[in-house]
């Protein structure tokens, strides 16, 4: 009889044993399974999330680009600024919503709010108005940029006279070898960029024997260099050629060359936009003279030459009075200007030489860019007052924050 109680009491034991195991595996089983479905949970937020904040980044991309279109179209106005109300973000289930505010002045204020499923997420950008020639570059280029034996580099501001704490930039797209090639004996208070992903090392020849007032920086993208169009004049009023000619507002228009004639003037009197789709032709002793009061707007498809002492005189000596438009291909602009040269020369696709001596004043934008000996370019700071109705402007973000 003990030994019968002892195996009843044995599989008593061995039951409560299983009982106990079960009741184990199942509440690990139920843990497992809440661990399962709360890490599911927070996938399906953390996916909501994510596209809700591309929502609202898109709803910020979309205003800006199409801000942008209408500045080149030149129809954009601050009332009507694109704003949205759920606008649905393509094949996706995620929607945003866009307000509007703030002033060219202080910046505009651009507010996306994403949706999806239960998930909001909110971004704002404050954009301001800028352009190439408005980023303090007294010189940039595509590619080689050569500043000769004692050039100096600098900045001025023809607005105010007494302010000489002017940032100024020089700087280059290109990543190859000697990009950049500064010579003995100059003076450069300026910051100097590179390409994306260069080496200073190496892009800047004897960077370690320059006299550089400034920093060195390797820019993260290359920077935006936007197409120019010439004005849309049909019909062509053939060649101004001779050796003094004046032309007044009225003479605005399309002509397929000039040619000035040695000692010869072209006198600019008035507010005059010229496309010439041929060259420029300066011949010894010759200039292209602004009036104080008048303004110069130059495209060009072909090359500007300027022989001896020859070049572009703005009596003014406000570079922004003279604006040079390159709108061809394998371009060659050459200076040998007898007077300071005060001027804006946006010609990504030319190749520009200043000669010895020479002082250009303003912001010089090109594919090549060398400044003989003794030479001097200062970067004009009144050049950054912009408005939607300039050439080359553009929408940019200069701050984006999630709220």
């Amino acid at each position: 009889m003990r030994r019968v109680n002892r195996k009843k009491q044995n599989k008593g034991a061995i039951l409560a044993l299983m009982v106990m195991v079960v009741l184990l595996l199942s509440m690990t089983s139920l843990a497992l399974i809440r661990v399962g479905t709360e890490a599911r949970l927070r996938t399906v937020r953390s996916d909501l999330q994510v596209s809700a904040r591309f929502a609202a980044d898109a709803g910020i991309e979309r205003a800006l680009y199409l801000m942008n279109k209408e500045l080149e179209a030149g129809t954009w106005t601050l009332g009507d600024v694109p704003t949205y109300n759920a606008q649905a973000l393509t094949a996706s289930n995620a929607d945003y919503t866009v307000t509007f505010t703030g002033d060219l002045t202080d910046g505009y204020q651009i507010t996306s709010v994403g949706h999806s499923g239960n998930q909001t997420k909110t971004v704002r950008a404050t954009v301001a108005l800028t352009s190439p020639i408005a980023e303090d570059f007294a010189i940039f280029c595509k590619n080689a940029l050569t500043l000769k034996s004692k050039c100096t580099v600098d900045g001025f501001n023809s607005s105010d006279p007494s302010d000489t704490d002017v940032d100024v930039k020089i700087g280059t797209q290109s990543t190859d070898d000697n990009a950049i090639d500064i010579k003995n004996n100059t003076d450069i208070n300026a910051d100097i960029f590179i390409g994306p992903d260069g080496d200073p090392d190496t892009v800047i020849k004897s960077k370690d024997s320059l006299n550089i007032n400034g920093e060195i920086f390797v820019m993260p993208t290359n920077f935006y260099l936007p197409p120019v169009a010439p004005p849309d004049y049909v019909a062509s009023k053939e060649s101004i050629s001779g050796n003094n000619i004046t032309l007044y507002t009225s003479d605005s228009g399309k002509y397929t060359d000039i040619s000035i004639s040695n000692n010869g003037t072209l006198t600019i009197d008035g507010d005059l936009t010229l496309y010439v789709t041929g060259d420029i032709d300066l011949k010894n002793n010759t200039e292209v003279k602004i009036e104080n009061d008048a303004t110069l707007e130059l495209y060009i498809d072909g090359d500007i030459n300027a022989n001896n002492s020859s070049g572009i005189n703005n009596e003014s000596q406000i570079p922004a009075n003279v604006k040079i438009y390159g709108t061809g291909t394998n371009q060659t602009i050459d200076l040998k200007n007898a007077s300071d040269l005060y001027a804006v020369v946006y010609a990504p696709n030319a190749d520009m030489t200043v000669y010895n001596s020479g002082e250009a004043y303003g912001s010089f934008i090109t594919e090549s860019f060398e400044l003989k000996n003794s030479g001097q370019v200062y970067y004009d700071e009144a050049l950054k007052q912009i408005s939607e109705d300039d050439k080359l402007v553009r929408f940019t973000i200069t701050r984006w924050e999630e709220l």
